[in-house]
């Protein structure tokens, strides 16, 4: 059976929350919806918007609170939340009419009835329980909006909100803004469950780039390195999102890899809805020497960053870092060396002045984040390009890396 619990880092919120005045987060967005319960609503993922939420205090003392539909919570093997658990769960069923009055009350829970003749399932009944367990700390609402409604009750005041449902449902019972901001703000500091993932889709993600690439030879196309990746991923439990190989005029225009080219790719996958995102450089043959020197001269970007990386810096110094070390050692290559937050999404940090489009904000790096250092060589040749990046968790006096950085270059037989 499966006990969902938060993967929201609490207190950040906490902190987050309470400087912007906001009572409570109240989300209808899946992805949110996971971050903040644990649990992914499919039915929403599907396209039934509103067919669950949740609701996270700014008081971190207080829980978190699942609303979903009773028959949901029983098809999908839920086990009930003990008192004091971090996760409250909130069931609706369907609106049922008193005979005579205009009073609704919950329709009974609905459950799958055993096969007339048949053996009833016990594995079954434990799922019957369990959700009748559920409804026993909080009775069934007759629909989703009551069930809102009376969670929201506890929260007077200022809501963050990810969509305009609960805003279209209470209309002026509410003062509301855009939650995504808080959300960006949050997720930038890994809890621990948060890190188990993020290492795991990480050395997942590296490792099913590298295997796909020691799959292709000279004359395979870069959508069979596309679909090689794909598949790897697959058998590693992941999600593939995109590889981004060679340059796009190459990969769209010829198509094929050849012997003797070089190029880059840009690998990025989840698992369970964290990403991993790795980028080397790909030799079909012996390495070109003004491809290799791009090679080194990432390299040396890399472990000068590597070397430093720790609390108290900002991006900016990261990036300062990377160039200094270039010039220091006579490097003429323009390499970005951008550090960027990664996690429920490849790019997944607040931006510059709490604004909801993308605008690059140079973040102080704390603790328990986890952090791209994303290297590309800003040269393109003949013989092909490059690229070097890896994942990184800050840990309290300096980093460790999340997937393996055994070689800056992978190189194929021609």
């Amino acid at each position: 059976m499966s006990r969902p619990a938060p993967l929201i880092n609490r207190p950040r919120a906490q902190d987050v929350l309470g400087r912007a005045g906001v009572a409570a987060l109240v989300l209808s967005d899946p992805v949110n919806i996971y971050y903040a319960t644990g649990f992914w609503p499919q039915t929403v993922a599907m396209g039934q918007a509103g067919a669950a939420f949740a609701v996270v205090p700014a008081d971190a003392a207080l829980p978190v609170t699942l609303i979903s539909s009773q028959f949901i919570h029983y098809l999908f093997d839920l086990d009930t939340m003990p008192a004091g658990a971090p996760l409250e769960v909130r069931l609706f069923t369907a609106p049922e009419g008193l005979e005579g009055s205009d009073e609704i009350r919950a329709a009974p829970p609905i459950f799958l009835k055993p096969t007339t003749g048949g053996t009833p399932d016990p594995m079954d009944a434990i799922s019957q329980n369990a959700t009748r367990g559920a409804l026993a700390i909080h009775p069934a609402y007759p629909d989703v909006v009551a069930a809102l409604r009376d969670t929201l009750a506890a929260f007077p005041g200022t809501l963050g909100i990810d969509s305009f449902i609960a805003q279209g449902l209470f209309g002026d019972a509410f003062a509301w803004r855009p939650a995504d901001p808080l959300l960006r703000a949050i997720r930038m500091v890994k809890t621990p469950a948060e890190i188990v993932l993020a290492r795991h889709a990480a050395r997942n993600n590296a490792q099913a780039a590298r295997a796909a690439i020691e799959s292709i030879r000279p004359g395979d196309t870069y959508q069979d390195l596309r679909s090689a990746f794909f598949a790897e991923t697959g058998r590693r439990g992941g999600v593939p999102l995109f590889v981004s190989t060679d340059s796009m005029a190459m990969r769209m225009r010829d198509g094929v890899i050849r012997a003797g080219r070089s190029f880059q790719i840009d690998a990025v996958s989840h698992y369970g809805f964290y990403h991993g995102d790795y980028g080397r450089t790909v030799f079909v043959g012996e390495p070109d020497p003004v491809i290799l020197r791009m090679v080194e001269a990432a390299v040396c970007a890399n472990d000068a960053i590597a070397a430093q990386l720790r609390p108290g810096l900002r991006f900016s110094d990261v990036r300062a870092i990377g160039h200094d070390a270039l010039k220091a050692a006579g490097f003429d290559q323009q390499i970005a060396c951008v550090a960027h937050s990664v996690g429920l999404f490849h790019t997944d940090e607040a931006f510059r002045g709490g604004a909801l489009h993308f605008a690059k904000d140079d973040h102080i790096i704390e603790a328990n984040m986890v952090l791209s250092i994303d290297c590309p060589v800003l040269h393109l040749d003949a013989a092909g390009n490059v690229h070097l990046e890896d994942l990184w968790l800050v840990t309290d006096d300096g980093c460790e890396p999340l997937n393996e950085r055994d070689s800056p270059y992978i190189q194929i037989p021609a």
